[in-house]
């Protein structure tokens, strides 16, 4: 009896033992994905390596002393369109700031975890270990989330330039209506008069980038007597066109590089890396609560 409840005794102790290693263990990997992706996100941010502009110094507030001084005179077009811009300026600014300030943090808190779980293997676990976890994971997961959500917005909704119109993969605008007897323009919207625009998250296609075989494709007779410019669908879903016999049509873009599809893959890849980012935080509170259970 007495050698059973030693055998016991021995047991649950190398089960407590392993236990323990175990969410060191998930502590360090954890952190050292953090940091991995952190690195990744800091190479690659299009706001941090100027892929474009930053706007973390932008005026916003020129453009609500506009509005505040022309309220009475605008008209409610013109009210809409600074409510607009405003709106713009304050998310662009707003995803430029969290950017250097989510990133950095990112891989200075996940170095210092991982500096935590790797001593932690190595000898014994240094007091706190698991609440400095906890505390950075919050933290962490919160900056990341605010940044996640405000380049969301911004991928989705703006763009680079006003000059790249959004067509097709065969570069087509506008399709012809023989119940109208007029073409319906694809991407007209009545309240947005910039949905004509190719924004951030359309210019990963193929049609706003170095294309031979669509570039070659205006040479032929169908496309080339059938062009025409987006920009008369900014008022009208449905707009005249001299040859009715064109089923679609269409607008050339020459575009040498793919400078489009760089910045665009890059809002992309930080977005989704992020949210990996935010899952890993998720790990790292977990794993720090576990170990702080482990220190109590």
């Amino acid at each position: 009896m007495i050698n059973f409840l030693s055998k016991q005794k021995k047991i649950n102790h190398l089960l407590i033992k392993i236990y323990k290693m175990s969410a060191g263990a998930n502590f360090f990997v954890v952190s050292c994905a953090i940091l991995i992706f952190s690195i990744i996100n800091l190479s690659i941010g299009p706001v941090i390596n100027k892929a474009i502009s930053n706007a973390g110094n932008a005026n916003c507030k020129i453009y609500v002393d506009q509005y505040d001084d022309g309220r009475e005179t605008m008209t409610d077009e013109q009210k809409k369109n600074l409510e607009l811009t405003i709106r713009e300026c304050r998310n662009r600014k707003a995803m430029s700031n969290m950017e250097y300030t989510s990133f950095i943090f990112n891989v200075f808190i996940s170095f210092v975890c991982v500096l935590l779980g790797l001593y932690g293997l190595q000898k014994e676990t240094i007091p706190k270990t698991g609440y400095i976890g906890m505390g950075c994971g919050v933290i962490g997961l919160i900056l990341t989330l605010v940044y996640v959500i405000y380049n969301g917005v911004v991928y989705t909704n703006y763009y680079n330039s006003s000059s790249i119109y959004k067509v097709d993969g065969d570069g087509a605008f506008a399709e012809y209506d023989e119940k109208n007897n007029r073409y319906e323009c694809f991407y007209y919207k009545k309240d947005d008069k910039k949905a004509i625009i190719a924004k951030y998250c359309d210019l990963i296609k193929s049609q706003y980038n170095y294309n031979y075989d669509l570039s070659k494709s205006f040479s032929n007779s169908e496309k080339s007597k059938c062009k025409s410019y987006p920009y008369l669908c900014v008022e009208n879903e449905y707009i005249e066109y001299r040859d009715n016999t064109c089923k679609y049509l269409y607008y050339s873009q020459e575009f040498d590089t793919y400078a489009n599809y760089d910045l665009s893959a890059r809002f992309l890849t930080v977005l989704l890396l992020s949210i990996i980012i935010l899952l890993c935080y998720c790990g790292l509170i977990f794993s720090g609560f576990m170990l702080s259970k482990e220190q109590s």
